[in-house]
């Protein structure tokens, strides 16, 4: 027998339209103020200011599946209960309105296992997924506090279970009438009985005031959804169908030649909300404040000003107050902070809500260098020379032919050479990764590799662009472009995982239309081919450090380790592949990175030690030459090495 009519129904049929439209006029006032934000400027067709095509892995994996909440088992499991729950829960009870055209949903094998005890478990595994998530708040959780804690998710928490703890109430008022019975609905037998017991004068009746009591419950929760941090139920799905289908950090190019609308001055990066995409603006709205960003950046865990989850709660109580067009923003952030990012992509990576804190910070910083002229005064140093010399080793005593003394290096033909070996500016004017190119000499005369490098010493302009330089960056990029073409170059072999990043990610919006291969990909491949014979030595321990700009930025990640894995035997870090943690140099930060409590280079080095590996592995130059900085502080042997020079001194010896 059941105690609610079809008129009860239709009365909250009612009340659903009504929270509906409360979410519907909540998401439209968020939608106007991320509106606010510039249309997206990526070589992507842009449309209605949006990228044209939707993500749709992301939209399943991280939208739907939230797979990068999973990658926190507890949390993870948490989050999964409370989904799955709601899931079954929403399906009983439309499927209840099935009865009121004489459907017997509660009868047989779906009534037993959906209706009852299906419905019974949903409400369990829902109060104690949310019970994890209020007690974790209400205890404090460090990630959660610091940088700010956003009002609303405890007492959102709260209606919710006392929402469904008003639904086992109802069921049990409905069960403590003598002639309901039920096969699945075990919680709700146990409450009733107590109720029974009490003799309740008009049990019917209660039961069906508990009923509405749940329904007005549950529909207020749901109107609420939209203007409360909830909202991310909705927002979050949303960004990740929007994001962008190429892992870690995605600067939108400038247009320079562009005129400036309506007569308005014309500013590069930004200094405000509305300078920034609307895409960013949408990251700001979707972010949660959860802190998993803070709890991976190089820069907050070694103490430094930087905290991308504040840069993100900042812009997003900005943008809820609408402060779009407020010019204080930048300065609310500042400089410092800006400079500290290292580019890791940490963050992006691990954003359960697909957003890029690095990004909005790399477009601030873009601001301060090219419309405010600031920037720190080592990175000033590097940016002029860069400009003056063609590259940003201040100071440096090596010359651009010294890394190829004693060596017959051949230089590229057009039409006749395969490969282009990119050498670099690091690879040049560091002696310590001058090594990396000598070796990488070794490896493709060894396997017969067609290569050739320039005559002259060349910068991709990464350091520029990466350091908020973006005008200096296109000048440099289309310099090599232009050249590659003359030259007719269609293969390039990298030995820094930045000059890969920008060949192979921001020169194609320039233009250029060769395939860059990281060094470590193609000497894995002259192995796996035959083409390189190495020798491995078994007791040779080998430890990896990803390079963010290959493991992050690019997925590259098997490749590295195939190679040392055929050299020695690999012991992995605890931090690894795309979870790695960076050496510091990135953004800039080779030329500055002061201040906080730690270097990060010293922090990724004693993790490296505590492997017990003798050799630390990588194969960035500017990795390695951190790695190295950090290393003399363990003893006067060398430690770290680039791939190349590992496998070089596995090949076999000439016979005499």
């Amino acid at each position: 027998m059941s105690v609610i009519s079809a008129i009860d129904y239709v009365f909250v049929a009612l009340l659903i339209a009504a929270a509906l439209s409360s979410v519907f006029l909540g998401l439209r006032r968020r939608v106007a103020l991320i509106g606010a934000g510039k249309a997206q400027t990526s070589a992507a067709a842009p449309v209605g200011g949006w990228r044209g095509q939707l993500n749709l892995k992301a939209f399943v994996s991280r939208g739907l599946l939230t797979s990068r909440v999973k990658k926190r088992p507890v949390a993870g499991l948490a989050h999964g209960l409370m989904f799955g729950g709601a899931l079954v829960a929403i399906f009983g009870h439309a499927a209840f309105v099935l009865s009121f055209i004489g459907v017997p949903v509660y009868e047989g094998r779906f009534g037993f296992l959906v209706m009852e005890l299906g419905r019974e478990f949903a409400g369990i595994l829902m109060f104690v997924g949310v019970a994890f998530f209020l007690a974790r708040r209400v205890i404090g959780l460090q990630r959660l506090d610091a940088g700010g804690r956003r009002s609303g998710f405890v007492a959102m928490e709260v209606l919710f279970l006392v929402t469904i703890a008003a639904g086992f109430l109802a069921e049990a008022l409905r069960l403590a009438m003598p002639e309901v019975a039920s096969r699945g609905e075990f919680l709700g037998t146990v409450l009733a009985v107590p109720l029974r017991n009490m003799d309740l004068a008009a049990p019917g009746l209660g039961a069906h005031l508990g009923w509405w009591f749940h329904a007005v419950l549950g529909v207020g929760f749901i109107g609420l959804i939209a203007r409360t941090p909830l909202s991310h139920m909705l927002l979050a799905p949303a960004n990740a169908a929007l994001a962008h289908p190429r892992p870690g950090i995605n600067l939108a190019p400038i247009d320079f030649d562009a005129e400036p609308e309506d007569d308005a001055e014309l500013t590069f990066g930004a200094a405000r909300l509305a300078d920034l995409s609307r895409k960013n603006l949408l990251d700001f709205s979707a972010c949660l404040w959860c802190g998993r960003c803070q709890e991976v950046c190089p820069a907050a865990q070694t103490g430094k000003a930087l905290s991308p989850k504040k840069v993100m709660t900042t812009c997003a109580t900005w943008l809820d107050n609408g402060r779009v067009d407020d010019a204080g923003l930048i300065d609310e952030i500042g400089l410092e902070a800006v400079f500290d990012c290292t580019t890791c992509a940490a963050c992006v990576e691990e954003c359960p809500a697909s957003n890029s804190p690095a990004g909005a910070i790399l477009e601030f910083r873009r601001h301060f260098v090219m419309d405010r002229s600031e920037m720190p005064d080592t990175l000033a140093m590097a940016n002029r020379n860069l400009e003056s010399r063609g590259h940003p080793f201040v100071g440096t005593a090596a010359s651009a032919d010294d890394w190829r003394k004693g060596l017959e290096v051949p230089f590229f033909e057009a039409g006749k050479t395969e490969y282009l070996l990119w050498v670099g500016c690091s690879v040049v004017y560091e002696p310590r990764a001058q090594e990396v190119a000598r070796a990488m000499v070794r490896i493709l005369d060894s396997a017969g590799v067609s290569y050739g490098i320039l005559e002259e010493a060349r910068c991709t302009g990464d350091p520029a662009k990466m350091a908020g330089n973006e005008m200096q960056f296109v000048e440099m990029a289309q310099a090599n472009i232009e050249d590659f073409r003359e030259r007719k170059i269609q293969k390039v072999i990298t030995m820094c995982a930045h000059c890969f990043n920008s060949f192979d990610r921001y020169y194609p919006e320039l233009g250029a239309d060769w395939q860059t291969i990281p060094h470590s990909v193609l000497i894995d491949t002259l192995i796996a081919e035959g083409r390189l014979r190495v020798v491995r030595d078994e007791a040779e321990k080998i430890t990896f450090h990803d390079p963010c700009y290959l493991a992050r930025h690019n997925d590259i990640v098997t490749e590295p380790r195939r190679a040392l894995a055929a050299v020695g035997q690999l012991i992995e870090m605890p931090r690894n592949r795309k979870d790695s943690f960076c050496c510091g140099a990135g953004g800039g930060n080779y030329w500055g990175g002061k201040g906080g409590t730690a270097r990060i280079n010293d922090v990724r080095m004693q993790e490296a030690v505590d492997t017990g590996a003798a050799k630390v592995a990588t194969s960035c130059s500017f990795c390695l030459l951190m790695l190295t900085s950090s290393a003399s502080k363990h003893g006067d042997e060398r430690r770290v090495f680039d791939i190349a020079e590992l496998v070089a001194d596995a090949l076999p010896r000439p016979r005499t």
